[in-house]
């Protein structure tokens, strides 16, 4: 827990490395732009492809999850491991499938938290055995990773978060700390065990974000015109949208705000533990109660929000038109277990939509209806399946040249897996 010395130099580690890739605030944020529109600019020319396809398709439509999955989790990849993957590779479909179960699962046990004799229910034993096993065949694929890593190791070029960690371990080893390092646990384990958290949390979250903002703008499409009124007034019809322009976009920002607070994707944030006695509203609660905070009935109190159940961006904005956001609005947690990764969750949310409104017109296929705002839950809420159409906006105006200077710029230090 967040009071455990491993938890803490876990925490701390991590943010110091991750600020020099441009994941928190730092000196990487260049760096970390580049490899974001590498693969938006991917993605764009995937849906480029796709959009000239969906004629014959049997639903008239894009089912943009599986594209998201891929182009998403290279970002966060090619932190941890210098590694890219092409869309349709079979292993990387199967490690998306896990994940994307793993969290169903894992919905699935929340409640033994709260009710712990339901661990001894059989549906229950069977899911924590599932759980085990795909967890299992997570950490063999994490493993190969690392193993690479280890033959290829040349601690004068650090190139990612599990180099890092290859670094930390054999300095330990130097100065004769090894059995402090992970409080003595199996180093391999420990690495899985993080690689895998990030990952998972890095991909799963962002992506579901990215589709839930595709819903809305299907049920809003006034709020997507005035999104891309003004992108074409700001960025212009000749390049995508990068992170300088973000503050000079503030209803685009303050559309991904409201999307962020309408669909509430991680409902209940991070457990906590009170570390005292409390009185709270007259009610005793003693020192190391769990607390879990209800993220998703904080972003729908009606005493907090005028009409919560409404889309309006606009209650993002101030008088003079800037962006605002309230102390209660908490969709990367609160405390010390906050998301550790929502500057980068920021820029790769802002980058993938805006340029999704900028070279595309979101559209409903003909005869299907608009998806549920209900959404299913599980760790994540997540919307139900759908497909958009997608009408071009005069994407050969957009600058996509960059496609080629970014894949010989990232072929030199990552590798490309299920190219083949």
């Amino acid at each position: 827990n967040s009071d455990g010395r491993l938890w803490k130099d876990q925490r701390r580690f991590l943010h110091e490395k991750l600020r020099r890739f441009g994941v928190t605030f730092g000196s990487g944020k260049d760096q970390m732009q580049t490899k974001i529109m590498q693969e938006v600019g991917m993605f764009l020319k995937e849906l480029n492809n796709q959009a000239g396809q969906q004629q014959s398709t049997t639903n008239g439509g894009v089912d943009l999850e599986p594209l998201l999955a891929v182009s998403i989790s290279n970002v966060i990849c090619s932190i941890m491991m210098s590694v890219r993957f092409e869309h349709h590779d079979p292993r990387f479909t199967r490690f998306m499938d896990l994940i994307a179960e793993g969290f169903r699962l894992f919905g699935r046990m929340a409640y033994v938290n709260f009710i712990p004799v339901l661990r001894y229910m059989p549906g229950l034993r069977e899911t924590r055995q599932q759980i085990a096993q795909n967890r299992s065949e997570m950490a063999e694929f994490i493993q190969q990773t690392v193993d690479w890593h280890r033959d290829t190791f040349n601690p004068t070029n650090i190139r990612d978060m599990t180099d890092n960690y290859l670094l930390e371990i054999r300095e330990a080893q130097a100065q004769g700390r090894e059995g402090e390092l992970f409080e003595g646990k199996d180093h391999d384990r420990q690495i899985q065990q993080i690689i895998g958290d990030l990952f998972s949390a890095g991909m799963e979250t962002i992506k579901t974000t990215i589709q839930w903002a595709v819903v809305f703008m299907l049920h809003h499409p006034e709020v997507a015109a005035r999104v891309q009124e003004e992108l074409d007034a700001v960025v212009g019809r000749r390049r995508l949208p990068t992170l300088e322009d973000r503050q000079s976009l503030p209803y685009t920002e303050a559309t991904l705000l409201e999307v962020l607070r309408r669909s509430s994707v991680v409902p209940l944030g991070t457990t906590h533990a009170t570390t005292r006695d409390v009185v709270l509203d007259g009610h005793f609660i003693p020192k190391n109660t769990q607390v879990v905070p209800l993220l998703h009935a904080v972003h729908m109190d009606p005493t907090l929000w005028e009409e919560p159940e409404k889309f309006k961006p606009e209650r993002f904005l101030g008088a003079e038109g800037k962006v605002h956001k309230p102390q209660y609005f908490l969709p990367f947690g609160v405390g010390r277990r906050m998301c550790l990764g929502d500057v980068l969750a920021r820029m790769e949310i802002f980058l993938f939509f805006a340029s999704l409104l900028h070279c595309f017109h979101l559209e409903l296929p003909e005869g299907k209806d608009l998806p549920s705002l209900t959404g299913i839950s599980g760790v994540t809420l997540t919307p139900e399946n759908f497909t958009v159409r997608l009408q071009k906006r005069a994407l050969e105006e957009c600058d996509l040249d960059f496609l080629q200077e970014f894949s010989e710029l990232q072929s030199s230090i990552m590798r490309n897996v299920g190219s083949h």
